[in-house]
């Protein structure tokens, strides 16, 4: 029995020292954003790993939902927002930390119509018509894209006589996909949505009357992996790529 563990027992240190046993567990960071950057975060989160061999985990959905997570302790190291209001909220809670808010991004809202549609919509005042019975907007009390709308809508006396054809949806995905499965007449969107549904939908106007669309990236209080995360934020703020592939996706850089 102890000539078999001498025998073993080199092997088994071999084992113990192998990279598969030593190799320290893979850095990782968690990243709630809006639900408009899933497309080009996930494109990035690709490309920072291969940077930085840290592994950017998403989550994506409307701002308000992920600020609620967020304020309830949900383990979150970065959050990106498409509403400042939000995170102006957060920095007075200390929920969010102040010193490390950056303007990544801004944004531009449309109403989109499905690809074969041939109502011919060429100013808001045409969401009156009665070809147009149903109307998909994001809640405005979470979903930033709702909120912007909404301000357009009230602006030009609007929202109270369409209120009857909302549809309302959770966040501003949700209304691509009501209006690309033409289960609505139109919706409201962000362009850069659009733009990745364009065999889908098509843009009925371009929208204008409210708050700048800007995109705040910001740490959570108390993250653990500040360092990783404030490297996510730079890598979004300042790197060729970064810039490269938000250009291409159709938002505008601050």
């Amino acid at each position: 029995m102890i000539k078999r563990l001498y025998i073993l027992l080199p092997v088994l240190l071999l084992l113990i020292q192998s990279p598969s046993y030593t190799q320290e567990k893979e850095k990782e960071i968690t990243i709630s954003a809006a639900s408009s950057l899933t497309d080009v975060l996930k494109e990035l989160g690709t490309t920072f790993k291969q940077k930085t061999g840290i592994k950017a985990v998403f989550n994506f959905g409307s701002s308000g939902s992920l600020y609620q997570q967020i304020e309830k302790g949900a383990p979150v190291d970065v959050f990106i927002s498409a509403d400042q209001d939000i995170v102006d909220k957060g920095i007075k809670a200390e929920v969010l930390e102040s010193s490390t808010k950056t303007i990544l991004l801004k944004n531009t809202l449309v109403l989109i119509q499905p690809k074969a549609s041939e109502l011919k919509i060429k100013k808001l005042e045409d969401l009156q018509l009665p070809e147009i019975k149903r109307i998909a907007i994001g809640n405005p009390s979470s979903v930033p894209a709702g909120k912007y709308a909404e301000e357009v809508l009230t602006k030009n006396n609007l929202n109270i006589s369409l209120k009857e054809k909302f549809i309302p949806a959770e966040n501003v995905r949700q209304v691509l996909d009501y209006v690309g499965r033409e289960e609505v007449e139109v919706g409201f969107v962000y362009i850069t949505d659009a733009a990745i549904a364009e065999s889908k939908v098509k843009i009925a106007l371009t929208l204008s009357g409210h708050k700048p669309i800007l995109y705040p990236g910001i740490l959570v209080t108390g993250t653990k992996n500040s360092e990783e995360a404030k490297s996510f934020l730079e890598f979004l703020k300042k790197s060729p790529e970064a810039k490269e592939t938000f250009i291409k996706y159709k938002f505008i850089l601050p």
